[in-house]
């Protein structure tokens, strides 16, 4: 085709030029995109062939070797099976090379040498254990087959072995005494008169002794590695029993920070049999002396054993130094744990554990922590508050926050107080017998409070323009007037109280509303909670006999308490009791001899024991020294 016959078709020059250029490539080369991709395709194949040649010729090659690699890990027995120990506790996976016909015996040497240098490691001797050898399927090898045996058989390119440790399950008398006897800084529970208490300075710590043990103790929950002073406390999710002697010796492991941690849920749970011995535990640093006496009950007979198993189970809460409000949350998750009786075990944030038995000030302490928490973060108002729905918490959380609220009234009658009482009444009874305006009035800012009070009494003298502008932040689409302001306020009340955390009201009545007969008159029950000065002031109690300096020192008190607000009353008991509620507990005043640096108020939660040095010069002294310990919001739970 010339290019004039072309050009009919194509009539730009450019485009009839590409087309002859195109025309004489395929002339020059015949062969299309198809038979390229079959020349490539046929290149690979054939590579392919000579590099399994190769790997033909590298397996000859590790045949006429007499060493092989091999990788080697420790699984240490815990929980009721073997849990591999990771690099950082000693363990980890090693590469080493071995003899091809080595045996079980010779795995077994080379692994006590990597894992167990000169016999020792983290958790004991080597001799302490029963080893064993496993492959990578954790079952035990024969004792004849070598590794190259192995090889053979299973066609892996490289081989996997585990050393296994399990304590020996044979102790003496005195072995298990020593395990049985925890430091100071051990998770023990028994009945006993210990105390927590608290004071701005540290001080000595007593030894808490549980001896005789008699019961099972099951510790379920917390892998939770507590850093105490002198030695560390691990609480592990074993079931174990004291009454087993290859049990004792598996808390011992257990305690050992080497091991390998679990999952954190921090729950101790401990089934309540008797435990014995706790008559000789010295409490002479713990609580002041008092002349009365007091018995000691003796220890139940053999013949009580199976009414004594019945009882609840106990469990032990372990709660972190400022994670109270996320870990309560889960905890009371559980449905059954109401049914529980429960106690609490504070970990500082440094990691060691506090140095107090909950005998009920760790739990008001606790309970104030939270919801102080709770307020900041989960509310909205100003002296009463309403949760506010949050996209974190759903269904259960709430319901866990009711449970919480149930949990602390029927153990210490503890309520939360700045939650507006119409939210507990509604979600109690299903109805509102406490004034929805009155609350609202304390939910609002005090600016708006003020405008609002003067409405409701001299409606004209009000100005107008601010009282629009608090209907509208309240979402008011309504003009006030003098005659609809009282119905107005109704409204935006129950909107604000009732309508908006009517989610909140609904998953609170599943588990507040058996309770309406123990809650019968909320409003009551907040006036109660209400510390004032008068309260705290009837509920001190001071020695039958003092001298003229613990009088002085009496004075100071009685008039600190009578110049404190109510926030300072708080702090005052929630030094003293755990809680910043008034909630009826005696708190006996003594004296001490404190001078100088170590002069300082010290407080025993659990019994409502209150020290006071007596070498104050004056009041202003006194005030001044009271007031720093309260302020500083640095309370550490030190005397056990």
């Amino acid at each position: 085709m010339t290019d004039d016959q072309l050009k009919e078709y194509l009539p730009s020059y450019g485009d009839r030029l590409a087309i002859h250029g195109y025309c004489r490539r395929k002339e020059q080369d015949p062969r299309g995109r198809k038979s390229k991709l079959f020349d490539r395709l046929r290149t690979r194949l054939t590579r392919s062939r000579g590099d399994t040649d190769n790997v033909y010729e590298k397996r000859s090659k590790n045949a006429q070797k007499s060493m092989r690699n091999i990788e080697m890990g420790w699984m240490h027995f815990r929980e009721g099976k073997f849990i591999q120990v990771r690099t950082k506790k000693g363990g980890g996976t090693r590469k080493i090379c071995v003899l091809k016909d080595c045996t079980k015996k010779d795995l077994l040497k080379k692994a006590a040498e990597l894992f167990f240098p000169g016999e020792k490691c983290s958790v004991g001797s080597f001799t302490d254990f029963v080893a064993d050898i496993t492959d990578f399927q954790e079952q035990t090898i024969d004792d004849q087959i070598t590794v190259g045996e192995l090889y053979e058989l299973t066609k892996l390119p490289i081989l996997r072995f585990y050393l296994t440790t399990k304590k020996k399950a044979i102790a003496s008398d005195t072995q298990l005494d020593t395990q049985l006897n925890f430091n100071s800084e051990t998770i023990a529970q028994g009945g006993g008169n210990t105390q927590d208490s608290r004071s701005p300075i540290h001080t000595s710590q007593s030894p808490l002794l549980t001896e005789n043990v008699e019961s099972d103790l099951i510790y379920v929950g917390s892998s939770t590695l507590i850093e105490t002073g002198s030695d560390d406390v691990l609480l592990s999710d074993s079931i174990i029993s004291m009454t087993d002697p290859s049990s004792v010796f598996e808390i011992d492991a257990a305690r050992q920070p080497e091991v390998d941690n679990l999952e954190d849920s921090g729950t101790v749970t401990i089934s309540t049999g008797f435990i014995s011995g706790l008559e000789d535990t010295a409490l002479d640093d713990t609580l002041p002396i008092l002349e009365e006496s007091y018995s000691v009950p003796s220890p139940i007979d053999n013949s009580l054993e199976p009414f004594v198993q019945s009882e609840r189970v106990k469990k032990i809460l372990v709660i972190h130094r400022g994670q109270a409000f996320r870990q309560l949350i889960e905890h009371f998750c559980d449905e059954s744990v109401l049914t529980d009786d429960i106690s609490m075990k504070v970990i500082l944030p440094d990691g060691r554990l506090e140095n107090a038995v909950d005998e009920g000030g760790v739990l008001r302490d606790v309970l104030s922590e939270f919801w102080h928490d709770f307020y900041e973060q989960c509310t909205l108002g100003n002296s009463f508050k309403v949760p506010y729905l949050r996209h974190d918490f759903g269904q259960q959380q709430w319901e866990s926050i009711g449970r919480i609220i149930s949990f602390g009234w029927q153990r210490e009658k503890y309520l939360p107080v700045k939650i507006a009482p119409v939210m507990l009444e509604q979600a109690a009874h299903g109805c509102v017998t406490t004034s929805l305006v009155d609350c609202f009035l304390r939910y609002v800012t005090e600016s708006d409070r003020m405008i609002l009070e003067s409405c409701r009494s001299h409606f004209e003298d009000v100005d107008k323009e601010e009282l629009f502008e608090v209907m509208d932040h309240h979402n008011s689409r309504r003009v006030p007037t003098a005659d609809n302001i009282e119905q107005l306020l109704e409204e935006m009340a129950h909107q604000k109280l009732i309508q908006e955390p009517a989610f909140v009201i609904e998953q609170w009545h599943n588990v507040l509303a058996p309770m309406r007969i123990e809650l019968q008159d909320i409003a009551a029950a907040y006036d109660e909670l209400q510390p004032s000065s008068r309260k705290v002031m009837k509920s001190i109690a001071y020695p039958a006999t003092m001298n003229l300096q613990q009088k002085h020192t009496g004075r100071y008190l009685s008039t600190f308490l009578r110049e404190s607000d109510k926030q300072h009353l708080s702090l005052f008991l929630r030094f003293c009791t755990g809680s910043d509620l008034f909630l009826g507990k005696t708190i006996t005043v003594s004296f001490t001899q404190l001078e100088g640096f170590q002069r300082r108020p010290i407080a025993h939660t659990c019994g409502c024991y209150l020290e006071l040095p007596v070498n104050y010069d004056n009041y202003p002294e006194f005030r001044h020294e009271m007031n720093k310990v309260l302020e500083s919001n640095i309370w550490v739970m030190d005397i056990v």
